[in-house]
């Protein structure tokens, strides 16, 4: 038993807690345990101690901020690829729209590609880019097979 006695008075264990428990039950507080438990890291912290809870705490929040910027970073982005997908669906609607007057207009069999008129074209494009990069009007120069070069005789 002395060993422990010494124990507690090397630590301050047994005044400490007396200290908290008077402080207790002057003040009744309605979660005692909750009230310990703060008492017991007020005293480690004017030790200078770090109980494991508060490092495990620092851990968690280090964990949280970078999983909540990481999160933020997929919102961006998932924000951007709805974007892009609000645009392509525009884009698609009104391609549709040229291809059904196009093929109302008789222009429909040739195997071509059949490119908008100007009137159909969207603010903001070109025929040229409306087209999707197809050459519209009588444009025509070399395709896919038609540069220059020497054939044999």
């Amino acid at each position: 038993m002395a060993a422990t006695e010494a124990y507690l008075e090397k630590h301050g264990v047994t005044k400490m807690l007396d200290a908290i428990v008077n402080e207790l039950v002057s003040e009744k507080p309605a979660d005692p345990i909750s009230f310990l438990i703060n008492g017991l890291l007020k005293e480690a912290g004017k030790r200078g101690q770090e109980p494991a809870l508060l490092q495990r705490l620092v851990e968690l929040k280090k964990t949280l901020l970078s999983e909540q910027a990481e999160a933020s970073k997929t919102l961006d982005e998932k924000a951007k690829l709805s974007a892009e997908v609000d645009k392509l669906a525009y884009r698609i609607k009104h391609l549709c729209k040229a291809l059904d007057t196009a093929e109302a207009n008789g222009g429909g069999g040739g195997g071509g590609a059949a490119a908008p008129s100007v009137g159909q074209v969207p603010v903001g494009h070109t025929a040229f880019s409306w087209a999707g990069g197809v050459q519209v009007g009588g444009g025509g120069g070399g395709g896919a097979g038609g540069g220059a070069g020497g054939g044999a005789a």
